[in-house]
């Protein structure tokens, strides 16, 4: 009878401790994860340290390009400045030297070739300059330049009825263009057309903030259509010495006779 007790406690303890294990889970190995490969991992960061680098450096070239293109253009528009104060200052053949440099480092765009007919205009090269002047027609933001320029060359060349339909024009698409008017109203002075010329003198005036050279127009219109009160104030205004007085009487005289000839004035 002892002998069959033992043998069933023996057996309910091994019951028990099948109890107490959770049903569906492994013992030993089985219950460790699996770990990845080292090597694979490794590889892994390689290659996102790859793509991280190539963006980095593919961000640094178009950044540097970025600043190449601004530096350039910074000194492309140093030199245009440049040969505008040349041509401002009356020095145009140095502003075409300056421009055929220009043109060998970097080529001719819509601005140089504006400032190259400046300066063969500058120069008396009056059919060069109209030729690039025309050339630029309808393009580039400037055109109440380009306009302008053709304008002084029919003055130049006599041709003013064709000085004044350019300069209208000039003065219709940039309305703020101070010598526009003043050659305008220059124009209009010798051709006798006195409301009109007064206007386009009074504009450049004002605009100018009272420019003595343009007053001096001024006084000149003055003169020949009779206004001396206003010719005089202006006179006194600019101190002129009394040679001064006289060459402007002469050119008044000189536009009086020629206005005589053309007819009565308008």
């Amino acid at each position: 009878m002892k002998g069959s007790a033992i043998v069933v406690a023996t057996l309910t303890l091994g019951l028990a401790a099948c109890a107490t294990q959770p049903q569906g889970q492994n013992t030993g190995a089985q219950n460790q994860p699996a770990q990845q490969n080292p090597a694979a991992t490794a590889q892994m960061q390689q290659n996102q340290q790859a793509l991280i680098d190539a963006q980095r450096a593919e961000d640094q070239q178009e950044e540097n390009a970025r600043l190449k293109q601004a530096k350039g253009e910074q000194e492309k528009a140093i030199h245009l400045g440049l040969v505008k104060k040349m041509i401002d200052q009356n020095n145009g053949y140095a502003a075409l030297a300056h421009l055929d440099s220009y043109d060998k480092k970097w080529g001719a765009d819509l601005k140089s070739r504006l400032l190259r007919a400046d300066a063969l205009r500058k120069t008396g090269q009056y059919d060069q300059a109209e030729q690039v002047y025309q050339s630029l027609l309808g393009s580039g933001d400037d055109q109440g330049q380009v306009w302008y320029g053709l304008g002084k060359i029919s003055i130049e060349k006599g041709k003013l009825n064709a000085a004044e339909v350019r300069l209208e024009k000039a003065v219709q698409i940039d309305p703020l263009k101070i010598d526009a008017y003043t050659d305008l109203g220059l124009v209009y002075l010798l051709d006798g057309k006195k409301d009109l010329s007064y206007n386009a003198l009074m504009k450049a005036s004002e605009l100018s903030n009272q420019d003595p050279k343009i007053l001096a127009n001024l006084a000149l219109w003055g003169l020949v259509f009779n206004d001396l009160d206003m010719s005089m104030d202006i006179a006194n205004r600019l101190q002129w010495s009394d040679n001064t007085r006289n060459k402007v009487m002469a050119q008044a005289n000189t536009i009086k006779r020629r206005l005589k000839v053309q007819g009565d004035p308008q």
